[in-house]
């Protein structure tokens, strides 16, 4: 799956611009219950501006004419610029996963192969990317403790084909347990109790059922 599929597109997002005041910033986050914004300098994306760090600067720079401060600072002296990661639009999902975990960002920046930005991928995006790849609500769960051997998967989804069930989604886990991984699958029957007997005939453990 790849970013471009689940990014938010530019054309969508509410942006700011680097000149901008940070009257008319907080305006536009307050009105989208924003808590950050991308900034860009024209059509390059520079930075994100936190509705937080407008507020922080405020008091701990010691300002004590509010109109003064939101109307002579500008987005580009509050936008947090440093220690950004962008993603490419052709990247895979996986990957955006990690960097928004590891760098606790927002969201990533998502930018074509010439560096053009295209739009961000966020939080809510990774997590209904990722409950497409489960297929959540569709079908029966059914996870499968299978011993780390080579061929095991094989067989497994040899014994599901000749039940004639329909995989609709596969994903393998570390079980956290030596030489053992958890298989979990949605599968499309109406005759699971069957499916689950064929599996446990050929050897292999179902841990859970979920119709």
């Amino acid at each position: 799956m790849y970013v471009k599929n689940h990014m938010l597109s530019k054309d969508k997002l509410i942006m700011l611009q680097g000149e901008e005041n940070i009257s008319s910033a907080l305006d536009k986050i307050t009105k989208g219950d924003f808590l950050s914004l991308p900034v860009l300098d024209g059509e390059k994306f520079i930075g994100i501006l936190m509705k937080e760090k407008i507020f922080r600067h405020y008091f701990e720079e010691g300002y004590t004419d509010k109109e003064k401060y939101l109307n002579e600072t500008k987005v580009k002296d509050l936008c947090r610029t440093s220690n950004l990661k962008t993603i490419k639009e052709n990247d895979f999902i996986e990957n955006a996963s990690y960097l928004l975990n590891e760098f606790r960002i927002p969201f990533l920046p998502v930018l074509n192969d010439k560096g053009v930005f295209r739009g961000i991928l966020t939080h809510s995006s990774i997590f209904n990317a990722f409950s497409e790849i489960f297929g959540l609500n569709e079908g029966t769960r059914i996870v499968i403790n299978v011993f780390d051997i080579p061929g095991q998967i094989a067989k497994l989804t040899e014994t599901i084909r000749k039940a004639n069930v329909n995989i609709a989604n596969f994903a393998v886990m570390d079980a956290k347990v030596m030489d053992v991984y958890k298989v979990v699958l949605r599968v499309d029957t109406k005759e699971v109790d069957g499916l689950i007997e064929k599996i446990e005939k050929a050897g292999f453990k179902v841990s859970e059922v979920n119709k």
